[in-house]
This record gives C-alpha cells, structure tokens and sequence, in this order.
C-alpha cells in the first residue's frame, strides 16, 4: 500500500524519490543523499554506495566516507525505481557536486532528514500507518526480504552491516518468527515423504 501510494506522488517533489529510495533500497539516509547521478547504473540496474554526505552540525559538510568497510557496496534494485530515476536525471538540471537529492535551499545541500521525515509522516498518516522515520524504511526494506525467504547473508550485505552478528541481532524478532515457520516447513516436509 506504502509503496503504490509514493508511486502516485513521485511527481510531487524529489523528497519522494528519496523516500521510494529509502523503501526499494534500505540504504541508510547519509548514504541516500551521498548518491551522485553517477553512481546509478542504469544497464545494470544496480546502485553504487561508496560515501555519504554531511547533513548535520556533527558532520563535516561535503562528501565523507560510508559507516564501515561493508558499507562501500553496489546493490541491484528493481527496474521500475531504475527507470524512475534514468527519468528524473534526464529532466532535471544537474549541480555543482552533481546529488542526487540536491537541495539549493537547503543549509546542507540536500534534501534534509527532517523534510524527508516530515513527508513520510505526512504520507503515513494519511494512509492511516503508523508513523515511521527513513531510518525506519531501512528496517522495513530488510523485514519484508527476511519475511520473503530472502537469506541473511544478503540481507546483511545488502544494509552493509559491518557483520552477521549485526544483521541477527537487529532482526532477532523476525528470525524468531521465521524459526517458528522453518519448524511447521520440516514436520511437514518429513511427513509428506513418509506418506
């Protein structure tokens, strides 16, 4: 529902490029407005995540480095964002340190996590959710890949996690509920092959 509804906005205002990003992606904030047009690939249809971008007081202003070693990474993403932003760089003009997500109003350039989370919230309630932040969007991106089957090992790669051990702890929940269904699936399994 989510994200048929950003689909519906995309044409009003980058601020919800940025949340279809966060979705589609679960790439950290810094790492979303750190994006360079060309770091989208769009033969290949993958993203690639090697800096980010100061956007508070605590930051140094400009480029900076990603959060660890496994944050530097390049992820495939689906055709439909790809297409969405070949799009949007083909119609809007380009700047100076050539963003994504540039801002010229803004203090530090880019569309500011308060913008960003100020629409989400606005989005959300509106479709009756509730609110999350962007940051939220990045667990959200990685439930629904665990709840889907998708392995750990590439959830966790695909976050940059610096570890496993980081990905396991911050889902512990949904591993647990995954457990549970892992169990039913091998009774079941066995039982169907003694029949």
């Amino acid at each position: 529902m989510l994200l048929k509804e950003i689909w519906k906005r995309l044409d009003q205002g980058l601020s919800y490029s940025l949340i279809l990003l966060a979705l589609t992606s679960g790439m950290r904030f810094a790492e979303i407005v750190g994006l360079t047009r060309s770091d989208f690939d769009f033969i290949n249809n993958t993203i690639t995540i090697n800096k980010t971008w100061g956007y508070m007081k605590r930051n140094p202003e400009g480029f900076g480095p990603t959060k660890n070693e496994q944050s530097n990474r390049t992820i495939k993403m689906d055709q439909r964002t790809m297409t969405h932003f070949k799009k949007l760089f083909e119609t809007t003009p380009n700047n100076i340190h050539k963003l994504a997500f540039y801002s010229p109003s803004s203090k530090y350039k880019v569309i500011s996590n308060t913008v960003a989370n100020k629409q989400l919230k606005k989005l959300l309630t509106e479709l009756n959710i509730e609110p999350i932040t962007i940051h939220g969007l990045r667990h959200t991106h990685a439930s629904v890949l665990l709840y889907k089957k998708v392995s750990i090992y590439y959830v966790s790669e695909r976050l940059g996690h610096s570890d496993i051990e980081t990905t396991l702890k911050e889902y512990t929940h949904v591993v647990k509920e995954l457990r549970t269904e892992d169990e039913l699936g091998t009774m079941k399994t066995f039982e169907e092959m003694s029949v």
